[in-house]
């Protein structure tokens, strides 16, 4: 068996994300005061509540089929558990409506990272 991380169906095992987050980790412990989340928070949440009042991203129609794909992959992701668990609140098409927004909204952060929004951070 092959003990490559980058073999097919690594990507299954959330684990892949550790060697990620951990980098991540370093990286605020390595950061001065000046760039804390109560500093970061704020903008972030102000750009949030921006988007919120406006339309999402301009998207083609084959961006648009590709999220719900995507969605959709992700809800087959999802742990029997928890995804009974999140039968309890909502029901599959709301579920996928969720997951849709989350990934807009990941779309709208990506595009203000490439316009240069959030250079000062």
């Amino acid at each position: 068996m092959d003990d490559n991380h980058t073999s097919p169906g690594a990507f299954d095992d959330p684990e892949w994300l550790d060697e990620f987050q951990d980098l991540a980790n370093r990286a605020l412990s390595d950061l001065d005061d000046s760039a804390s989340c109560e500093q970061v928070h704020p903008i972030i949440a102000s750009w949030y509540e921006k988007l919120m009042q406006g339309e999402p991203p301009d998207s083609r129609d084959s961006i648009l089929q590709a999220m719900a794909c995507l969605s959709s992959e992700i809800m087959n992701q999802v742990p029997d558990d928890a995804f009974e668990d999140l039968m309890e609140f909502m029901n599959e098409d709301e579920l996928a409506g969720w997951i849709e927004y989350v990934l807009m909204v990941g779309r709208a952060f990506e595009i203000a990272l490439r316009n240069g929004e959030f250079d000062d951070l």
